[in-house]
């Protein structure tokens, strides 16, 4: 786990640097985000082999505050349903609003092995919000069961999810959305259902 922590945190550390850079003006090399950011340029090739790949993740990173915020943004003692559908709403905007970019994002990586052991081609900041969202659940469910909600929720949400509802299923953005709570609300169902089982 500690592990995982510090890999989030290089990467973070490579995205905010770049965003600064680009605040600037600047168009920033991979080379330049890690002399900025203090991580080692090998490490930043590792994560981000294209100056282009490193600027759409900075561009995105803008909507990091604003996700947060709105899965907070119930009452403490709200039902883990609605922390998730306010982040599905949440993520949804974000897909809609940034969809060429997201779009991009998936062809810089959809073809790229591991960064290294441990860590996935395309690290998101989704598996993130959803473990957020979910975690007034941590002590009811058991940790593989938490793992297993959270990772069936990063599939029905996101980018990926909005292609398949849109490009093969012909969906408009209100029937995307409409789709996306339904599958969320009925994997939190499930997820409590068997919980309680037990």
């Amino acid at each position: 786990m500690a592990r995982d922590n510090q890999k989030r945190r290089t990467r973070k550390a490579l995205v905010e640097a770049a965003g600064r850079l680009m605040a600037e003006g600047r168009r920033p090399s991979v080379a330049e985000v890690a002399d900025a950011a203090e991580i080692s340029r090998r490490t930043a090739y590792r994560y981000f082999p294209s100056a282009e790949q490193l600027s759409v993740e900075a561009a995105l990173e803008a909507t990091r505050q604003n996700m947060e915020l709105t899965i907070e943004a119930g009452p403490a003692d709200a039902p883990v349903a609605d922390r998730v559908d306010r982040l599905v709403d949440a993520l949804s905007r974000m897909t809609m609003d940034n969809e060429p970019l997201l779009r991009q994002m998936i062809r810089f990586t959809i073809d790229r092995d591991a960064i290294e052991p441990g860590v996935p081609p395309r690290p998101s900041r989704r598996l993130e919000y959803v473990e957020r969202a979910l975690s007034p659940l941590q002590g009811a469910l058991d940790q593989d069961e938490l793992d297993r909600l959270a990772h069936a929720l990063a599939v029905v949400i996101g980018i990926e999810s909005t292609i398949v509802l849109r490009d093969i299923c012909g969906l408009d953005a209100e029937g995307i959305l409409r789709v996306q709570h339904w599958a969320a609300r009925a994997l939190v169902a499930t997820a409590s259902r068997e919980a309680r089982a037990d």
